[in-house]
């Protein structure tokens, strides 16, 4: 199960149940029509369900006095024979991100990632693109056609990410290389420096024996990075999550040359 935990004070974590009840800003003039967050994440769930993909959980946080959304749905993807399977590999499942905001803080967009099994660590590795349309007249038009566009890359990526987890697990690095690397990913603001001593105590000693059993993989390093962002505590922020992770997987995939 896919868990959203933000602990910030000011943090407010929904089920898409509740997401009717969110207040949505009245209209600022005559060319001004704000896109409430429930319609934006039913919008979401119809393109997923024309793609033939399933939402097995689904967990929303807002931020801002209820201004920002972020959401994590679990998807299920059809097999071939039209079974449906988790859309993932051995070790994770497949994880949709998407955020929004009326406040202009934050552009509408969705982004693919992954939770890993064995410690719940989210990574966002994927991003299917940002909504750009702003919320004016007959942004419930044009929305849509943009959800559907993003929607239509996730077999795609869901596959890519198979493959970049396999390489993962399969690519060895000395601990002195891989010390180099959690230096990199934090001058790539992947991590802040608080982050970054804990990935390397991660690195040097998993908190989970899964991870130490491979030995010093990528795997093993991506799970120290994504340990080190876990959204918990008074400051966490969901969308500083995904951006952190999504810096890590694209530097581990310039190690395994998938870039």
């Amino acid at each position: 199960m896919t868990r959203l935990i933000y602990n910030s004070k000011d943090n407010v974590e929904f089920n898409r149940a509740q997401l009717s009840g969110l207040p949505t800003p009245s209209a600022l003039g005559r060319f001004h029509q704000p896109y409430s967050f429930d319609e934006y994440v039913g919008e979401i769930h119809h393109g997923l369900n024309l793609a033939g993909i399933e939402v097995n959980h689904e967990e929303y946080v807002t931020t801002h006095a209820n201004n920002r959304l972020f959401g994590a749905l679990e998807l299920i993807l059809p097999a071939l024979e039209g079974e449906y399977i988790p859309a993932g590999g051995r070790d994770h499942k497949l994880v949709l991100g998407l955020r929004g905001s009326h406040d202009q803080s934050v552009t509408r967009g969705l982004a693919l990632g992954t939770q890993v099994l064995v410690c719940s660590n989210l990574c966002f590795n994927g991003d299917l693109g940002s909504l750009n349309t702003k919320q004016t007249l007959n942004i419930g038009s044009r929305l849509p056609g943009l959800i559907r566009s993003a929607i239509d890359l996730i077999p795609e990526q869901a596959a890519q990410n198979v493959e970049r987890f396999d390489r993962y697990r399969n690519f060895d690095l000395s601990a002195r290389h891989g010390d180099a690397a959690l230096v990199e990913i934090f001058r790539r603001r992947g991590l802040s420096a608080p982050q970054l001593g804990k990935a390397i105590n991660e690195w040097a000693v998993p908190s989970h024996d899964e991870h130490a059993e491979q030995g010093f993989t990528v795997w093993r390093l991506l799970n120290a990075c994504t340990e080190a962002v876990k959204p918990t505590g008074a400051n966490s922020n969901p969308q500083i999550v995904q951006q952190r992770t999504a810096i890590t997987s694209n530097f581990l995939d310039e190690i395994v040359r998938l870039n």
